[in-house]
């Protein structure tokens, strides 16, 4: 089972940090349902602990599946990596050709290279590939 490692009070308000197995994501909705004195809860993959804000002892703990913190991590991973796809997505559409081919052609020194070990025929190739790919338009 998985390292996890919940802080309820990140450094940005009104968020919790949730760590598993070292990657870390922060969110408000991790906060829901959770008991004002938690500060944190510290999961080793077979034991952990609860630790309080309010001065109540820390409790141990021998289940740690209650809080189901593994799907929230997944949920909340899976829809930023679905905005920074879209994201990026909207970013190439609104390229123009000419932004395309600019970020796809070989750097000058990558053409020099192109030139000297494939002559031009060889170099031509490489940018009509390009030019091919994203036509002006």
């Amino acid at each position: 089972m998985a390292k996890i490692t919940y802080i309820k009070d990140s450094e940005q308000e009104g968020k919790a940090q949730l760590y598993i197995d070292g990657v870390m994501i922060e969110s408000s909705t991790f906060r829901a349902d959770m008991p004002d004195n938690v500060h944190a809860i510290q999961w080793n993959g077979s034991s952990g602990e609860i630790e309080y804000n309010d001065g109540t002892n820390n409790k141990a703990i021998s289940d740690i599946s209650s809080y189901d913190f593994e799907t929230k991590f997944l949920t909340k991973k899976k829809a930023e990596e679905d905005a920074d796809k879209k994201a990026q997505e909207d970013y190439i559409a609104n390229m123009t050709y000419a932004d395309k081919r600019s970020a796809e052609y070989p750097s000058i020194e990558d053409q020099l290279d192109k030139i000297y070990h494939s002559g031009i025929a060889g170099w031509k190739a490489t940018i009509k590939a390009v030019k091919d790919k994203y036509p002006k338009g």
